[in-house]
């Protein structure tokens, strides 16, 4: 009897115990979704440097606000990063920190809803000079931030590693530090560095007009038995033809890596010069992709510095947004122009004769 007596003691100490401790830590309760919304702007502000949190290392010291641009049912949305900074605007594509970040925002996940005080703000570095996301769901060009969206971030909690306090009008949350965390990068990391990105599908369809060439293909290709994706490439300028499969591939591989190599606002960029409003390009290339995404490439008269020779480029995605200017090494240009060189020179493709088995 003693001992039964005894172990029931120990039951109700036990849940005593359990109650007490999760009263304590409130952060150790279910995780749960604070909101669950399609936002589709996201702002970022840096924090200031009053702000008592940990600056090391630092932020991004610019303002950027991000923005989902949904197209039809079948087409992925697309991504901006606009920076702003000593009053200068620049826009580009977004890239994958861009795309999770409004994964992260609009489903916001936290294992702690609680009231905040003036002793909790100050606790956790909670104010008005913290690093800050402010949300809407509006993305044109005058975007009506909603004070009330604003998300201060702080401290962390308690001895979680993986979450920070962050203050929300009235109230303190603990979604996780990954959150915030991407933004301690520069503001290049945020933006599409490849030219032509191509996350799913394939690219349908490129042609290249400048230096007195028009050259066109066009890919039918299908998946094989592994669901990889089989190019079937077809020049259709000129004479009608079927392409040796390395020669269309290689005009493929060079246009998807073409890459940025420096943005006007770089830390390190030579000192680029403006481009002159009324220069025409020298060359395009135009990119379409099998998930309806169209990319144009205009590339403008070379720069020559003591650090090489540069070639300005701007790309577009027609009926949605024009980029800034970007600068690429003349090389890969040249690369690309030798590619093109290459298809509108090859000749008929004859598939190798199969033996019936």
């Amino acid at each position: 009897m003693k001992q039964k007596l005894t172990l029931v003691l120990i039951a109700f100490f036990g849940l005593f115990l359990l109650f007490y401790l999760m009263e304590d830590h409130p952060e150790n309760i279910s995780e749960t979704n604070y909101w669950k919304e399609d936002w589709k702007s996201i702002r970022y502000n840096p924090p200031k440097p009053e702000w008592c949190g940990n600056l090391v290392p630092s932020f991004a010291d610019s303002t950027m606000v991000f923005r989902k641009l949904s197209r039809s049912w079948n087409a992925p949305a697309l991504f901006t990063v606009t920076t702003e900074k000593n009053g200068n605007v620049l826009v580009y594509e977004g890239n994958y920190n861009v795309k999770n970040s409004f994964s992260e925002i609009s489903v916001l996940k936290t294992k702690l809803i609680e009231s905040s005080t003036d002793e909790i703000k100050k606790t956790y570095c909670l104010s008005e000079f913290s690093p800050s996301l402010t949300v809407s769901e509006d993305n044109g060009k005058e975007i009506q931030f909603d004070g009330k969206k604003q998300l201060l971030f702080g401290k962390k909690i308690g001895a979680d590693e993986g979450r920070v306090a962050v203050a929300i009008q009235n109230e303190i949350i603990a979604p996780y530090q990954y959150i915030i965390e991407k933004f301690r990068t520069p503001v290049t990391n945020f933006r599409e560095k490849a030219y032509i990105s191509v996350t799913d599908g394939y690219i349908e369809e490129l042609k290249f007009s400048g230096q007195g060439n028009l050259v066109q293909v066009e890919n039918r290709a299908k998946k094989n038995q592994y669901n990889v994706y089989v190019n079937h490439w077809s020049r259709t300028t000129g004479e009608r033809i079927v392409l040796p499969p390395d020669v269309g591939n290689q005009w493929e591989n060079v246009a998807k890596g073409l890459k940025v190599e420096f943005y006007p606002d770089e830390v390190g960029a030579p000192q680029f010069p403006s481009l002159p409003e009324n220069v025409s390009p020298e060359a395009t290339l135009a990119v379409n992709l099998s998930n309806g995404t169209k990319i144009i490439l205009s590339f403008f008269p070379i720069w020559e510095s003591a650090e090489g020779k540069w070639r300005p480029v701007v790309r577009q995605f027609p009926s949605y947004f024009d980029e800034s200017i970007t600068w690429m090494k003349e090389d890969s240009f040249q690369n690309l122009v030798n590619a093109v060189m290459k298809v509108k020179s090859a000749s008929r493709y004859e598939r190798p004769n199969q033996k019936i088995q």
